[in-house]
């Protein structure tokens, strides 16, 4: 059990501190595109690019980290974002900016690696808890990578300061991998490992075989589409209806990652314990769908932060409960290849969710996308229902 925990806390160190290095460069990547002339719309494709490759990559990592474990892929995948840091550093149009977040949305695909070594050291009534604390551990890495970012950039922005945020990322990154060297053991047995003269799992052949994956599969990427939708248009909607400027928007996104943090960190596991993850899911998803309504029709600050609280309850629920319903599904030597495709199901949303956002907020009201994202995670609802509600309501994992 020590041995099991002490892994576990490796785990979310490498994750926190690895996320970490990612944010510190989000707040700055609009600006250095822009710093090197390209366009909005070259911009947002340049960003769009890292999930494109988380996409791409993901099940692969996935697949190989059940034939090799799970610590090289994760070593791997951490060299690998250090290298596009240090690529970003350097480059000089918006081409090569486009071509390094790429090769570092390729590299990040191990992620599934990580929810797979999660879900290696779970027990049934531990698994809610472990992706709940992975959950926390990339929400806070979002929440302390900007702050870091934000400091490190100072007042005027400069090339040199955008350079120092790419070394700072880069630097974090190595830190990552130092703990994945040192600290993390490896969560998956020589004797667990898919043998080499065996066929890896395919993704088609996994979701044709698996109706309950598939099902969790759509729900993910459902579930990411909302969430990236309503985070790509909230500022435009804040400046609309509010009045508020990046700083009003700024605290507000943290204070939303914060309670995620503290819900997936705790409260997730203590519910899908008592409730069961099934049903711990289907009331996470209402509340997200509420909340999404919620904004669509508020105008003041009280209305809103009650649509937020709900939204956060929401994700903060759903999320940890979804990941150890889809880790359920896999057999011990598959765990990586479902958690992969899982990874992959929530870049696609990534991708897809902000494409209509803001031609919705511009063609009918700044109101539409949050419906538009409240009607996805309705039909996410539907989907997660496939199996006999009293199977839900009466599940206990």
């Amino acid at each position: 059990m020590k041995s099991a925990n002490g892994s576990l806390a490796a785990l979310v160190g490498v994750v926190l501190i690895g996320m970490t290095g990612f944010g510190v460069f989000l707040p700055i990547f609009p600006f250095l595109a822009l710093e090197v002339g390209a366009t909005p719309t070259a911009t947002t494709i340049a960003m769009g690019a890292y999930s494109l490759g988380q996409l791409i990559s993901s099940p692969f990592w996935g697949r190989l980290s059940d034939r090799l474990g799970r610590k090289p892929i994760l070593i791997a995948g951490l060299i690998g974002g250090v290298l596009s840091y240090l690529w970003i550093a350097q480059a000089r149009s918006v081409e090569e900016l486009g071509a390094a977040r790429l090769f570092g949305g390729l590299m990040a695909g191990n992620v599934g690696a990580a929810f797979a070594a999660a879900a290696d050291l779970a027990t049934d009534k531990t698994r809610a808890r472990n992706m709940g604390l992975l959950g926390a551990a990339v929400g806070f890495g979002f929440i302390a990578g900007p702050a870091l970012g934000a400091l490190l950039i100072g007042g005027e922005p400069s090339r040199e300061g955008f350079a120092l945020v790419c070394y700072a990322s880069a630097g974090l990154g190595v830190l990552a991998t130092l703990a994945a060297l040192l600290l993390f053991r490896e969560t998956l047995s020589a004797e667990a490992r898919l043998p080499a003269g065996v066929d890896r799992p395919r993704r088609m052949q996994l979701l044709a075989s698996r109706p309950a994956l598939t099902r969790f599969v759509i729900v993910m990427f459902l579930m990411i589409a909302a969430q990236a939708l309503m985070e790509t248009v909230f500022g435009l909607w804040a400046d609309a209806e509010l009045g508020w400027g990046p700083r009003e928007v700024g605290w507000t996104l943290a204070a939303l990652g914060v309670g995620a943090v503290l819900l997936q960190g705790g409260g997730a596991g203590a519910a899908s314990r008592a409730l069961g993850e099934r049903l711990t899911l289907f009331i996470g998803l209402a509340l997200f769908a509420a909340g999404l309504g919620g904004l669509a029709v508020s105008h003041e600050v009280s209305t809103t932060a009650a649509a937020l609280t709900a939204l956060v309850f929401g994700l903060g629920l759903a999320t940890p409960a979804l990941n150890a319903l889809i880790a359920a599904q896999a057999a011990e030597h598959e765990r990586g290849a479902v958690m992969g495709l899982s990874q992959s199901a929530g870049a696609l949303g990534r991708v897809a969710g902000p494409l209509g956002a803001g031609a919705l907020f511009d063609a009918y009201s700044s109101a539409a996308p949050f419906v538009a994202g409240a009607v996805l995670i309705l039909c996410a609802l539907f989907v997660a229902l496939g199996e006999p509600a009293k199977e839900i309501i009466g599940s206990s994992n």
